[in-house]
């Protein structure tokens, strides 16, 4: 059955084709008398149509909902020309700050030049302390070396480093910011003090390293959920093939 096909129902023929819609093929005779309908079937409708803008509006407020508009709108606006990686990344820490939260972000990549691995976009620090990142390269054997750098493993691509594990080489310390907070002691478990950050790491389809979100300081100091974590995670996915994708068409 195709677009041109007429088909008789309730004894009239139809003159012209009718558009096909959910539950068949309507006459326009047929469809005419259907309109003229009252009672019952218009209460179902209306009930129908209050279930529909009932459940919009919960799907509006539902946090889900809200990651995954931020994160087409995050496409949408990394894929506007020019398209650059820089740009890319630069939105990806935006996004990340009005969804998520995190005070500082820092995103870091593996050049394509030498393999090593370097910060290049900052968000929520200090030129001080950004400067100093920007002097900081790792080749893959040290980005994973949990004996310089121990970390709690939350999943297979992401893990939390702790202040107390983790203590600070001088040039380190340039960093930060707030130097003088990096000795104060958690309070509890769920406290994110100064010196713990998150690290998302970013793979190609070759399970290759290529870069990493870097989070601290989230809003009221609080570790992240294990929701909040899943979310980051499919973000940093997108994110990770739009810069791969960049990268292969400038080649």
């Amino acid at each position: 059955m195709n677009d041109n096909a007429y088909l008789p129902m309730n004894g009239f023929r139809a003159e012209q084709p009718c558009r096909m819609g959910r539950f068949g093929w309507f006459q326009r005779e047929a469809k005419a008398t259907m309109k003229e309908k009252t009672g019952p079937d218009s209460e179902i409708r209306a009930k129908i149509e209050q279930a529909i803008r009932n459940q919009l509006k919960q799907t509006i407020t539902n946090e889900e909902s809200r990651i995954i508009d931020g994160i087409h709108q995050f496409i949408t606006v990394a894929q506007q020309p020019p398209v650059t990686v820089e740009r890319i990344i630069h939105e990806a820490a935006l996004a990340i700050y009005r969804m998520f939260s995190f005070k500082e972000i820092t995103i870091g990549l593996k050049s394509e030049s030498d393999g090593r691995y370097r910060y290049l976009e900052f968000l929520g620090i200090s030129k001080a302390a950004e400067e100093a990142m920007r002097k900081l390269s790792y080749s893959l054997e040290e980005f994973f070396d949990y004996d310089d750098y121990p970390a709690i493993r939350l999943s297979k691509v992401t893990e939390l480093c702790i202040v107390e594990e983790n203590p600070l080489l001088e040039f380190e310390r340039e960093t930060y910011d707030r130097t003088t907070f990096l000795s104060r002691a958690r309070q509890s478990p769920d406290e994110f003090i100064e010196g713990d950050y998150i690290d998302i790491s970013m793979y190609d389809l070759k399970d290759v390293l290529i870069g990493w979100i870097e989070l601290s300081m989230p809003r009221y100091n609080k570790m992240p959920s294990i929701q909040t974590i899943y979310r980051l995670e499919l973000f940093a996915s997108v994110l990770s093939v739009l810069i791969q994708k960049t990268q292969l068409e400038k080649k």
